[in-house]
């Protein structure tokens, strides 16, 4: 399904716009092409430092890699991965990567303020989550008044809090972002299924509350995620110091004043096709989308700032790397779906996640409240299915994925059919690595990042789907080829 295909107008739904987010073909055409294409004799150009793939890791190595002779290459006619921003009627909202944890440390507010971003002012407005559960809100989920709100008995309702408190306490000795080894690492053997109900006694209910929660931002349930990783996530939400801040276009924010701090050094629609040592030095065969034959670059260091399905179709068998070294790591597909209109919607929380609807797994209102006639945009984030969803998501039709969203809001807020004007939908055909148990484990003992003169870089070589982890590994690399230039 091409991205250049014509809204699709309806006598019952609103205008459904084409595909947004991933353009599959223009990787597809080319990674899993049979024939090989010929690599020029010599290169075009000479760098210090190429960085492939302008998403939040390769922008954050490049950034601190600026005063270098430093290229980005990407793919795609606009950076930022799944850090989309989406616009109606003049109004922005995140259309992929949404929110991210503030400030954790002083180092992490220096960043956010060197790169000119008030993320003080970015902080939500309480409450950050609401859950919807046997037909009620419930805001403040991740609350002590929230957790006493649901409706559980006193034993299960104590078994609760005393997880909750367990998770504060941990979050003090938790090993940081980028460490070598597993804080308690025990816990990346269970599914979080499995430490909830046999580790911790609690009912399969209690473990139904955090399912939308773990499809969403782990890419699957709590039956097929490390407890090790959902543990690690939920800290952020339990924690009494750290606060959800966003942007009104989401993380695209981050993307754009990273690419604005690297005038010159972003190139766009430069397909990556190959890469392989030559001598002292690596060449990269890549493909202009305004040019009909490759052309060659050569530089000292590579730094591959995309998923591993697309670094193990890049790599030559010298690179040191084997198609078996990147079979640990596996991927979720996400649609992302704006819903625009004069919505006149209010729900009590930031991030309003949804229990047992399956089709979708939460949503944000931007703005939170809307005078009427205002536009409003709901923001619906509808995890697929693991691990068979991207098939089926290559095969679906904007049409058929926009009708079946809106039908499943609906059930919830019956009165947006007749509100929404327009339907926006991104699909992310990889999204996110899925920390599934035991990955973080092998991941962290087996997986070589670093070869040579290639270093890997993404949230996946982190193991967690978050942009913290994707800023960590962008820094992480930029140190190392700091390293290796200076060697």
């Amino acid at each position: 399904m091409s991205n250049e295909e014509k809204a699709i107008p309806s006598e019952t739904l609103p205008l459904i716009k084409p595909w947004g987010g991933d353009v599959p073909e223009l990787c597809h055409s080319h990674l899993l092409s049979a024939s090989q294409p010929l690599w020029p004799e010599r290169p075009r150009e000479k760098m210090e430092v190429v960085v492939v793939g302008a998403g939040l890791s390769g922008l954050t190595a490049a950034y601190h890699l600026r005063d270098r002779q430093v290229v980005v290459l990407e793919a795609e006619g606009h950076p930022g991965g799944v850090c989309l921003p989406g616009s109606y009627q003049g109004l922005p909202y995140p259309a992929g990567s949404a929110y991210f944890y503030y400030p954790w440390t002083e180092e992490w507010r220096r960043w956010y303020q060197d790169l000119g971003l008030d993320a003080d002012a970015a902080l939500v407005e309480g409450p950050a989550s609401a859950l919807f559960y046997e037909g009620e809100w419930i805001p403040d989920c991740f609350s002590e008044a929230g957790l006493k709100a649901l409706p559980f008995g006193p034993a299960v309702r104590d078994k609760l809090l005393h997880f909750a408190a367990n998770l504060v306490t941990w979050e003090e000795e938790w090993e940081p972002l980028g460490a070598e080894t597993l804080t308690r690492p025990e816990l990346d053997r269970y599914s979080l299924r499995a430490f909830l109900e046999e580790v911790q006694g609690l009912p399969p209910e209690v473990t139904r509350l955090f399912s939308p929660y773990c499809s969403s931002c782990l890419g699957a349930g709590p039956e097929a995620v490390s407890a090790w990783a959902a543990l690690y996530f939920l800290m952020s939400e339990f924690s009494p110091t750290t606060r959800t801040a966003a942007f009104p276009e989401g993380n695209a924010r981050l993307i754009r004043a990273l690419a604005q701090a690297l005038p010159g050094k972003l190139r766009l629609k430069q397909v990556v096709l190959g890469v392989r040592p030559a001598g002292k030095a690596m060449r990269l065969l890549v493909q202009d989308a305004g040019e009909k034959e490759p052309y060659c670059l050569e530089t000292e260091v590579v730094v591959l700032a995309v998923g591993k399905f697309a670094a193990r179709k890049l790599l030559s068998p010298e690179a040191g790397w084997t198609p078996q070294d990147f079979e640990i790591f596996r991927y979720s597909s996400y649609v992302v779906a704006a819903l625009c209109g004069s919505l006149n919607l209010a729900a009590p929380g930031y991030e309003n996640w949804v229990v047992d609807k399956g089709v979708f797994s939460d949503f944000i209102l931007t703005p939170r409240r809307a005078q009427p006639g205002e536009p409003q945009v709901m923001v619906v984030f509808a995890p697929q299915p693991f691990p068979m969803g991207r098939q089926t998501l290559l095969a679906s039709r904007p049409q058929d994925k926009g009708e079946e969203i809106l039908a499943a809001v609906a059930s919830l807020f019956p009165a947006l059919k007749k509100e929404v004007q327009e339907l926006h939908l991104y699909r992310f055909g990889h999204a996110q690595v899925v920390p599934y148990p035991g990955f973080l484990t092998r991941l962290k003992e087996r997986f070589q990042a670093r070869q040579g003169r290639i270093i890997l870089s993404n949230s996946d070589s982190e193991g967690l789907p978050c942009i913290e982890a994707a800023i960590v590994q962008g820094k992480k690399a930029a140190r190392q080829v700091r390293e290796f230039l200076k060697d």
